[in-house]
């Protein structure tokens, strides 16, 4: 008698690749097993094995499998009677879907087994519910193992160990004798000095050349310099090299951070969150805010933050070509680089200005304007600069706080005058009612209270400033930094020195340039020899958005005719502003606060 034998395909599926060597769980045990199964059925012979290697049955849906649809295909053909798993969680784990594939397969004709829970049927309604609740259970097995492993990734990066995975371009994986709960070795992080120094390459050209990624790929390209695998560094690489926050000794495991670790750093805070900065300017998101330039023209110093003072358009960089034929036949060409107006070219209604700048005349003025401003710096004593910004401001705040301090005290001491009234009333010896000093009590204590309140804000207020004096003392220091490079750097340099010194470049007919500082540089313009620098074609002002206050002439004011000042000084400013910049003055002349002198300094002669 003649056996029909019947087809078997096997499907073999792990979800990492780290599980395809190892002993137990892997390929090579379900592969040993369903063979082994195979052998057992008289009628069955091994057709086709299919392999599925690090592929998650709960991530990725069946529609996304290989091995899944080319199964589908074949048993649409019938070229095969019976499919193998080691478990039937190697189908997948998706509860909203592996179920239905099952079912698709047997509707198909397939019989659908496993070596360790035997064949799945649905002879009766009962057997589609089993078979959901199955993959519903294995679903939230998957659920809970991804929680248990992200919890204890996570603390792992917390102790300064990597989660695991390919390390960054700039790391390596070192054993350091570390071994896990199984006592296995576990790698940990270490700089790669080689690759180390190719990101802080990177970061230069991004950072402090204004190169965009594309650049610096060529770059890197024309130098020889490769990645790990010897391939040319792409954009998308250099995107996420110059955002990922590992270079300043950051880990990170989902919402877990840790660090920073400083012997994991390679790239500076400072230098970091200027890329970043510079990485979110150039989003389109940010087109109509951004005051770095987009791309880099090579004969231009201003593309980025240069702007036409009579629409507001940005202005483009455009060239056009000079010819002159001399006496002796030959041509002789030039190109010209120019800034332009693109409302003015485009559409003349938007725009009455003029169409079109020469770029060395504004890149010059604007120079020399930054040189002037820089090297006046020098001249200036850091004391000088920051007892300047914030001799009057803190002083304020001291003398209000030391003001307060007394009114608490004083306060205080009124507050157990009219407890010590109390006893006396209750006695018969005051003229107070106790229900007139129990409120009285009661107000006195909320004064206290609200003066608590109101010095921890002052004091709040001194730290505050004597932070900003720390931050002033190294903005100083780093000007006096960019006054030593300014003439030595390169163009490209420059030009992102100038998007950091200037915030926006405004021109106007008559190549009037308006220089709106980002820095609080006004006391330096205040000094400066020529705050106006006038040159033959062209004439440059430097400006400042920081309040002007002439503290010499608020001397001998009172608040308030201080703060008129202040306003006058600087149109537009709100009464609340100037109040605020001059620091509040307490006053003593609320009528609530003499009647409470008056009672107690009462109860206190009564004593």
């Amino acid at each position: 008698m003649v056996i029909e034998m019947k087809r078997v395909c096997c499907l073999y599926r792990v979800s990492t690749l780290g599980q395809v060597d190892k002993e137990v769980d892997d390929i090579p045990m379900q592969k040993t097993a369903c063979h082994g199964f195979i052998d057992s059925q008289p009628d069955w012979e091994l057709y086709m094995e299919f392999y599925e290697k690090g592929v998650s049955g709960f991530k990725v849906s069946a529609k996304n499998r290989d091995a899944i649809l080319e199964l589908q295909k074949m048993a649409l053909n019938k070229e095969f009677d019976v499919l193998l798993v080691f478990m039937f969680d190697r189908i997948g784990r998706k509860e909203d879907e592996t179920p239905y594939v099952v079912q698709w397969f047997v509707e198909k004709g397939i019989e659908v087994w496993s070596v360790k829970e035997g064949q799945q049927k649905f002879e009766h309604h009962i057997d589609k519910l089993l078979n959901y609740i199955y993959y519903w259970q294995a679903s939230g097995e998957s659920i809970k193992t991804s929680i248990r492993v992200k919890g204890t990734m996570a603390e792992e990066v917390k102790k300064g160990h990597f989660k695991g995975g390919v390390p960054p371009f700039g790391y390596r994986l070192v054993d350091k004798g570390r071994l896990n709960k199984r006592g296995r070795v576990v790698k940990d992080l270490e700089i790669d000095e080689r690759e180390a120094s190719i990101v802080v390459y990177i970061f230069d050209l991004y950072v402090n050349h204004g190169l965009g990624t594309q650049t610096i790929a060529r770059r890197l390209e024309s130098e020889g310099i490769m990645n790990r695998k010897g391939d040319n560094f792409v954009c998308a690489t250099i995107k996420n090299m110059v955002t990922n926050e590992m270079y300043r000794g950051i880990l990170k495991c989902g919402d877990t951070q840790a660090g920073p670790f400083e012997e994991l750093r390679v790239i500076s805070d400072e230098v970091f969150f200027k890329a970043r900065e510079i990485a979110r300017q150039r989003s389109a998101k940010y087109q109509e805010s951004r005051r770095v330039p987009r791309k880099v023209a090579e004969h231009c110093l201003l593309t980025g933050n240069i702007f036409c003072a009579h629409c507001g358009g940005r202005l483009i960089t455009s060239t056009s070509e000079k010819k002159k034929t001399r006496k002796d036949g030959t041509v002789w060409k030039k190109r010209v680089w120019r800034y332009v107006c693109y409302n003015n070219m485009r559409h003349k209604s938007r725009c009455n200005g003029q169409s079109g700048y020469s770029a060395k005349r504004i890149d010059d003025a604007v120079s020399e304007a930054i040189r002037r401003l820089l090297m006046g710096m020098k001249r200036v004593p850091k004391e000088e600069i920051v007892s300047e910004r914030m001799r009057v401001r803190l002083h304020s705040k001291k003398e209000e706080a030391a003001a307060l301090s007394r009114q608490i005290s004083t306060k205080r001491h009124d507050l157990d005058v009219l407890k010590g009234e109390v006893v006396r009333s209750i006695s018969g010896k005051s003229a107070f009612a106790p229900e007139v000093l129990s409120g009285l009590i009661d107000d006195a204590e909320q004064e206290v209270v609200d003066m608590l309140e109101k010095m921890e804000g002052i004091e709040r207020g001194i730290h505050e400033g004597e932070a900003e004096e720390r931050e002033l003392l190294a903005g100083h220091e780093k000007l006096l930094s960019y006054a030593e490079m300014f003439d030595a750097c390169d163009r490209d340099q420059k030009r992102m020195l100038i998007c950091e010194l200037v915030d926006e470049i405004k021109v106007s007919r008559g190549y009037e340039i308006d220089l709106k500082l980002s820095f609080s540089l006004e006391q330096y313009l205040s000094l400066a020899e020529e705050p106006i620098l006038e040159r033959d074609d062209c004439k440059v002002v430097c400006r400042s958005d920081e309040p002007v206050i002439d503290f010499e002439s608020l001397e001998g004011l009172n608040t308030d005719e201080a703060a008129f000042q202040v306003m006058e000084d600087n149109p537009g400013m709100e009464w609340e502003e100037a109040i605020q910049l001059l620091g509040t003055r307490n006053s003593d002349s609320d009528e609530s606060g003499q009647l409470l002198r008056s009672l107690c300094w009462a109860a206190g002669r009564s004593n």
